[in-house]
């Protein structure tokens, strides 16, 4: 007797995806928009800091650094140096992160505040064993297992995610539109609490 082939045969749905194989082992947790930030202490170039008493109640811009003492990251530093007056004014808090110590970090914002005429007037985490940089998502072994990629993330000050930007090693981030995104999002909580205040 002849098997009915249609019972055996899978129907192949409009819409699919091809997981690759190491996926669920190679990917890891990463902050998303709308996600809660943890809290976090590390040693910085202006001392111990422990992240959510630190920007409490602000806006905040925690960014990655890819390699201190290149060009690029130095001309990057340099231009967030710049706007750090209007940042302020605006009640936002900066925090980078780098894999290096801190007197090496130090070494590099004097040469940097030398260079641009710019003081490093904020924080750089010193990660040098990767834990924060490998926790927050700013390490990608396709582009290099040891190095961070040029990730930055907006946090409100409810310390929700409310940006993310992922730039690879040879695309430099561009502080326009980090500044434009940044009124963005503060206009539109600001309208939102309006709305509220209202309500």
């Amino acid at each position: 007797m002849q098997r009915d082939k249609r019972k055996y045969l899978r129907e192949v749905p409009d819409t699919w995806v091809e997981v690759p194989s190491d996926y669920t082992s190679s990917a890891k947790w990463s902050p998303r928009i709308g996600e809660f930030f943890p809290n976090f202490a590390a040693q910085s170039t202006m001392g111990q800091l422990t992240f959510h008493p630190y920007i409490s109640g602000s806006w905040a811009i925690f960014f990655s650094i890819a390699d201190p003492f290149s060009m690029t990251c130095t001309k990057e530093l340099a231009r967030i140096a710049a706007i750090q007056p209007s940042l302020r004014n605006a009640g936002v808090k900066t925090v980078g992160v780098a894999r290096n110590t801190v007197p090496d970090l130090q070494r590099w914002c004097d040469k940097v505040a030398e260079r641009s005429g710019k003081e490093i007037s904020f924080p750089i985490l010193s990660d040098p064993d990767g834990m924060l940089s490998n926790t927050f998502g700013m390490i990608h072994p396709q582009e290099d297992a040891d190095t961070t990629i040029r990730k930055t993330i907006i946090i409100n000050p409810n310390l929700r995610v409310s940006m993310l930007f992922e730039y690879p090693l040879y695309i430099t981030r561009s502080t326009k539109e980090l500044l434009r995104t940044l009124e963005s999002a503060r206009r539109y909580f600001s309208d939102l609490d309006a709305q509220g205040a209202m309500a």
